[in-house]
């Protein structure tokens, strides 16, 4: 039976030395093998052969995950926030509905997600099954009812034209260095852009996305 040897010992590591932070300058190669000494030196109280055995697991989720990238992009999404509709992954991700079905039909299939809760249907809706939001086993009761209200955001015409609205805002003014708006340099974008809807409606629906996005608004 092979000796299994001390991580410690394999690595002759001084526990108060911390890894070097990789200069942008470094090669790729570099920068991964930094990351497994981040890795090793996370789990230094497990022996060498057990740490190996939970670094070969994670090559293997890494390989079923990022060998598509539909659904590579699909579970960094539930990464960053814990839980979403098709329907959002859809205008958020630029997906088409398919791929975003058979996305997270894989997802589930491995356990990554499961369904949290069905969503009400709207008044204009044409019919069909509700939609679910799906979730992370360790999505937070607030990261699943945001995703609820994106949901419903996202359904509204008036919501995606006040997200264009803001995000154009964003582009000239908050890319430049300045984090602060008026209500007032919100209309009159709303006016440049012709939009066909109530100039006050859609400047308080860009006004709250703004604010989420960290930009100050003054009224």
């Amino acid at each position: 039976m092979a000796r299994v040897v001390p991580l410690r010992d394999a690595l002759n590591v001084d526990k108060s030395r911390s890894v070097g932070r990789v200069k942008p300058e470094e090669s790729n190669f570099v920068k991964y093998t930094q990351i497994f000494r981040q890795l090793l030196l996370l789990n230094e109280k497990n022996d060498l052969a057990t740490t190996l055995k939970n670094i070969q697991e994670l090559l293997n989720f890494s390989e079923n995950i990022f060998s598509s990238p539909a659904v590579a992009e699909t579970f960094l999404y539930f990464c960053l926030h814990g839980a979403g509709t098709a329907w959002v992954l859809q205008t958020e991700l630029n997906q088409p509905e398919a791929t975003v079905y058979r996305t997270l039909k894989r997802l589930r299939a491995v356990g990554l997600i499961s369904p949290a809760l069905k969503v009400s249907k709207v008044q204009s809706s044409k019919g069909g099954p509700r939609p679910t939001v799906w979730a992370l086993s360790s999505a937070s009761g607030d990261e699943i009812a945001a995703a609820l209200r994106h949901h419903y955001r996202t359904l509204s015409p008036k919501y995606r034209v006040a997200e264009e609205v803001a995000q154009t805002i964003m582009d000239q003014y908050v890319k430049k260095g300045r984090e602060e708006i008026t209500y007032r340099d919100l209309l009159e974008q709303i006016k440049e852009m012709r939009i066909p809807f109530k100039a006050p409606d859609i400047a308080d629906l860009a006004a709250q996305y703004l604010v989420e996005k960290g930009v100050k608004v003054w009224r």
